[in-house]
């Protein structure tokens, strides 16, 4: 009896753990111009917050909803309850994890939630929406090119950067350097 109370103890809390709940999004998916947005708040301390510590994104791209955190060490809060909260703003729609702390955990094809994927404080506007090119979340032409209405060639120029890079045709040396001229023009 003894046994079978341990196992089931013990299966119930790998069930209910983060790990199997799905919490974290994953698959492909275009940010619209509101997400997108709140993102860059949100990795910068909008409202004099220094401490981001979940941002969730419904599944659709549309919409988004984050938290920071008041100390400068937290664990990290109820997932579920913060997507229940998410829900329950957006009326349903389902939402997920997009990012914990600065570092975006949502998985596509290109983005893994590894270094590559954090975000500093002190990106401009450019270099953010050229990360987030870079990691999949704007690919419709359309909608990223509103983000930098001085420069609506920005995001085309970028992505065509990386194609050319992906095929082989520029060196990582090269394609940094290229990324940098085109962000600084």
């Amino acid at each position: 009896m003894k046994k079978f109370l341990g196992i089931l103890v013990l299966g119930l809390m790998l069930v209910s753990s983060p790990v199997n709940s799905g919490q974290i999004g994953s698959g492909e998916i275009t940010l619209s111009q509101g997400p997108v947005n709140a993102w860059m708040e949100y990795i910068k301390g909008g409202l004099n917050q220094k401490n981001p510590d979940v941002f969730l994104i419904t599944t659709d791209g549309k919409n988004s909803f984050y938290y920071y955190c008041n100390y400068a060490q937290c664990a990290p809060g109820n997932n579920a309850a913060d997507i229940k909260a998410c829900e329950r703003r957006f009326k349903g729609k389902e939402c997920k994890i997009f990012a914990r702390r600065r570092t975006i955990k949502w998985h596509n094809d290109i983005n893994t939630g590894n270094k590559k994927s954090k975000f500093n404080s002190k990106m401009s506007d450019a270099e953010v929406i050229a990360k987030l090119t870079e990691l999949g979340f704007l690919e419709g032409t359309a909608s990223a090119s509103t983000f930098d209405s001085a420069n609506p060639d920005l995001v085309e120029k970028l992505k065509g950067l990386k194609k050319l890079y992906d095929a082989g045709a520029l060196s990582k040396e090269d394609y940094e350097r290229a990324k940098k001229k085109v962000l600084n023009n």
